[in-house]
């Protein structure tokens, strides 16, 4: 009887092993590295926005705002005979002796995307999105390259410092010349996406 009783109870450890090793490996996934979605289903297209887009990212700092100095972890990146800083995902222009928060120019390269970035895919491409910003991987490089947003993108969440248009009957959340729809989609747990649209 108590041979049963260790067996037992090493069985219900190795499984209890099992289940956290499992747990841990999927918060690491959804931290940033590799996401898997599922395939999109938009149901609606609201016509009036309703609701804040950016509370993923409200703890960040606006784009536009202006920052006395950039995070000491930022590495520079050279763009268009331009420098930027470049710190988890945000982007810094020197102005006025400070910095203020941008959006890279298309075409600038990063070594390593910030954590909490997610994995977009549009024509069995895939973009990676974080606070307003896509980027591709070419496959002659080890390094990441902002591109434009690509038309029907269906992102979780947009920076704070879009504006909300009205065109015709229809409400669009627009940041930086990009027009973004409010979406009802399955992808999400709360159900609400922002796609990339042509206006």
């Amino acid at each position: 009887m108590r041979n049963i009783k260790l067996v037992f109870a090493i069985i219900v450890a190795v499984i209890a092993m099992l289940v956290v090793t499992e747990t841990a490996e999927a918060q690491m996934r959804r931290r940033g590295r590799v996401v898997r979605r599922p395939v999109r289903v938009v149901t609606v297209r609201h016509r009036v926005v309703v609701r804040r887009a950016h509370v993923r990212y409200a703890h960040l700092p606006r784009w536009g705002a202006p920052v006395a100095v950039v995070p000491a972890a930022a590495v520079v990146v050279r763009a268009s005979n331009n420098v930027y800083h470049y710190h988890n995902g945000i982007f810094y222009a020197p102005r006025n002796n400070g910095f203020v928060v941008v959006r890279p120019i298309v075409g600038m390269r990063v070594r390593v995307l910030p954590v909490g970035y997610t994995t977009v895919v549009v024509s069995n491409r895939n973009y990676y999105y974080y606070y307003g910003s896509f980027y591709s991987r070419p496959a002659t490089t080890n390094e990441y390259e902002v591109v434009d947003a690509p038309v029907g993108a269906i992102v979780d969440a947009l920076p704070d410092g879009y504006e909300v248009k009205k065109i015709g009957d229809t409400e669009y959340y627009v940041l930086d010349g990009v027009y973004y729809a409010e979406v009802e989609t399955s992808e999400f747990e709360d159900g609400i996406g922002y796609q990339v649209v042509k206006v």
